[in-house]
């Protein structure tokens, strides 16, 4: 797939409405960008022109919203010694990013090296927040635990309902981490968080095979940078997808524990529809938080 386009103008801050979208009980929620041939979003479909699929069978829309929906997100920065380079350009760049968060998004941002420096409340003030992560930072960094630092970012979002992202700007290079690339694919495909990654290019180069499997199976993107990208306008084309995503919810025929495959269409020629590629079908209460 093509990188995605900025369009010429962004999301104004408006308020989201005063909760956030809460579908009832088993409904499978999905949350899809849709692009053209040319990597532009399409904001402008209806329900008619979503198709879903449950282990390859055709599924009914019981749920369609393509309003802006909050993102509760973690936020993880690679601060290992092999991205040292380019650490200045990624502290301003987190910097630039938590300006883009819209009244009703909540976050928390952290760090990691050998390990993982990440507070699981979020705030619906991130800007804050970026401050006091670089000030934290350890004096004595070494390895790269990305797999464990995606865990840490996923079990923030736990309790949370809606859209869950998972955002961290690495080079990919894990060396560390007690949890394996299937792990964290697993706990994804269970709990549907959206994983996203920016790749910077560090000591090691980029080895982002599990990563970049990762991202497109939960829904999200791999972005890679070069070193004459911008990276504050990349992280602007992130905020900029997510909040322009269709929410499509189905009730699956069959609960029974496994991972079925996932599938969305657009009917439109020429667009894509990106999200995740599974689920887990479990029974959920009404209390407990959903796919």
């Amino acid at each position: 797939m093509k990188p995605l386009i900025l369009a010429a103008a962004t999301i104004a801050a408006a308020a989201f409405p005063s909760q956030q979208f809460r579908s009832g009980t088993n409904i499978v929620e999905i949350y899809s960008t849709v692009v053209d041939r040319n990597g532009r979003v399409v904001p402008d479909l209806t329900q008619d022109d979503f198709q879903v699929y449950d282990n390859g069978k055709l599924q009914k829309i019981t749920v369609f919203d393509s309003g802006t929906q909050p993102i509760t997100m973690a936020l993880l920065v690679d601060e290992s010694p092999s991205v040292s380079e380019a650490s200045k350009r990624i502290e301003s760049a987190v910097e630039e990013f938590a300006k883009h968060f819209l009244p009703g998004d909540r976050a928390t941002i952290g760090a990691f090296s050998h390990l993982v420096r990440l507070d699981d409340v979020l705030s619906d003030e991130p800007a804050e927040l970026v401050p006091k992560m670089f000030a934290g930072r350890p004096r004595f960094r070494a390895g790269t635990a990305l797999w464990d630092a995606i865990d840490a970012g996923n079990d923030a979002l736990k309790s949370e309902t809606g859209r869950r992202v998972v955002l961290v700007l690495t080079d990919a290079d894990d060396n560390c981490s007690l949890l394996e690339p299937q792990d964290i694919l697993s706990l994804v495909e269970r709990d549907g968080t959206m994983v996203y990654a920016i790749g910077v290019k560090g000591n090691s180069g980029l080895p982002v095979r599990d990563l970049r499997l990762l991202t497109r199976n939960s829904g999200g993107y791999y972005f890679e940078l070069r070193r004459d990208d911008d990276l504050p306008t990349t992280l602007a084309r992130v905020a900029d997808e997510l909040h322009r995503q269709y929410l499509i919810g189905f009730t699956p025929a069959v609960l029974d524990g496994r991972v079925r495959e996932l599938r969305v269409e657009t009917k439109r020629a020429g667009l894509t529809a990106q999200a995740r590629r599974a689920f887990v079908a479990e029974a959920r209460g009404r209390d407990e938080r959903r796919p």
